[in-house]
């Protein structure tokens, strides 16, 4: 697009009087095809854009609604759930409960030196009553170390 054209094509499009747009615009629009055919391309679409206009100006929080819209339309990943906060809350807990049950037994089935009695009772049920041989269970519970 040539320099008249460029300086104005604005005020042509807008409908502007011939009051306005330069007397070197109108003839260099009439010499000049290539520039013709792009001011016709740029007055329909000007058009298009008049016809879609509403009159009224967009409510307040109408873009925040398209790009939420638009947010919620794409696609989402299986991973997109773990960028969520409660999922990820969830997960720090569950993973903190496991580690530590997992570090619990660990502890607890170490394998170390266990002290066993040295006078182990031996309960035998021909010589004794039943009352003693309770007797002899608990003396030997209640020595019992580890």
């Amino acid at each position: 697009m040539h320099q008249p054209i460029r300086e104005g094509l604005e005020e042509y499009l807008n409908g502007a009087g011939d009051r306005t747009i330069p007397q070197d615009f109108s003839a260099h629009l009439a010499s000049c095809q290539e520039c013709a055919e792009e001011v016709r391309l740029f007055q329909d679409q000007a058009q298009s854009l008049r016809l879609l206009r509403t009159g009224e100006e967009a409510r307040p929080g109408f873009y925040a609604r398209v790009m939420d819209r638009i947010e919620r339309q794409t696609d989402l990943s299986i991973w997109s759930i773990f960028l969520r906060p409660t999922f990820g809350r969830r997960i720090a807990i569950a993973s903190a409960a496991l580690a530590l049950l997992m570090g619990a037994y660990l502890v607890s089935t170490e394998p170390g030196e266990r002290e066993y009695s040295s006078n182990p009772t031996v309960v035998t049920a021909a010589d004794d009553s039943p009352q003693q041989q309770r007797d002899a269970v608990l003396a030997n519970l209640a020595s019992y170390h580890e």
